[in-house]
């Protein structure tokens, strides 16, 4: 049970379960930790480490900071553990956070990212450089216009970001992937619609809000299949029909590596504007195409005579 503080006060609750033989872990929200990697997601419980995976229900008793800003992460991945979750589901916006565990938890690459509540933060900078690699990022969960990012080599210049933030809805570390070009795909309706590339890209770049106005078009049909295969996917394990997905390939490994999936890319602002909403005229025309296909398909031949007639 998270944030079930009231609950645990109850000796008969405890009791009558245990004799039921059923165990019952009460844990706060801020005692979570989230980890995402090659190797997938990991969500524990920081008291004695357990998984959350490893218990038959999760039950969110209430909702106290930084509890919405991690549920729909943590939704997420009690759903593909196939743990049952009580009050969890449809809590939250879609934060860095969720986004990173769902990618991942649908088999994409994404950079390593690890969750820790903030009283973990202060002492975990050897630990997460061994983990990241230094330098390694330093970001907002929430993300948003006022999400600020940050690269950290030092544990003077940790220290030092963990003081000027002060976020109570929690920070992010993660692996700064080095890149092999940096690209900007828009998805519309599950087809990738417009590509631009940045080439020379370092690790301030990574770090900046994607730009469109100095990259180079490429054409959709040129980029590496790979590549536009992990958009679509990104766009669509999202539920985003519109997205704009920022990838970067791997300078080593050469995979396809998703740094951000947005539902709200710069169609009609930036650079190539008018490569951008001609794409997207497209994709409009296609939609209500369909719809009258679909709704032609709806009509029986009486129908279709009478408005052929008008």
């Amino acid at each position: 049970m998270l944030n079930g503080e009231s609950l645990d006060e109850h000796i008969d609750l405890t009791s009558g379960l245990a004799a039921s033989g059923v165990e019952v872990v009460f844990r706060g929200i801020e005692e979570l930790s989230i980890d995402v990697g090659p190797q997938g997601v990991r969500v524990r419980e920081t008291v004695d480490g357990r998984d959350l995976a490893g218990f038959g229900l999760v039950q969110v008793v209430s909702y106290r900071r930084p509890t919405a800003t991690l549920l729909n992460a943590v939704a997420d991945y009690l759903a593909v553990k196939g743990v049952r979750a009580v009050n969890i589901g449809d809590v939250g916006a879609p934060t860095r956070l969720f986004k990173y565990v769902r990618l991942a938890n649908r088999g994409l690459s994404v950079p390593a990212t690890v969750y820790l509540p903030a009283h973990m933060l202060q002492d975990a900078f050897r630990d997460l450089a061994v983990r990241l690699d230094v330098p390694f990022v330093l970001k907002t969960v929430t993300g948003g216009s006022s999400g600020r990012t940050s690269l950290v080599a030092t544990e003077a210049a940790f220290t030092h970001e963990l003081r000027a933030r002060g976020d109570a809805r929690g920070l992010l570390a993660q692996e700064l992937v080095p890149p092999d070009g940096s690209y900007f795909v828009l998805v519309l309706g599950g087809r990738v619609s417009f590509v631009a590339r940045q080439d020379g890209v370092g690790g301030g770049d990574l770090l900046a809000t994607p730009r469109w106005d100095d990259a180079v078009l490429v054409d959709p049909q040129e980029l590496d299949p790979a590549a536009r295969e992990t958009a679509a996917q990104a766009a669509a394990s999202l539920g985003y029909d519109i997205a704009g997905v920022h990838l970067v390939r791997h300078w080593t490994t050469g995979k396809w590596c998703v740094l951000d999936v947005s539902s709200n890319p710069p169609i009609g602002s930036g650079g190539h504007t008018a490569d951008k909403v001609g794409a997207y005229v497209a994709y409009v025309k296609r939609q209500l195409a369909e719809s009258d296909q679909a709704a032609a398909g709806n009509l029986s031949d009486t129908d279709v005579t009478r408005v052929r007639l008008e």
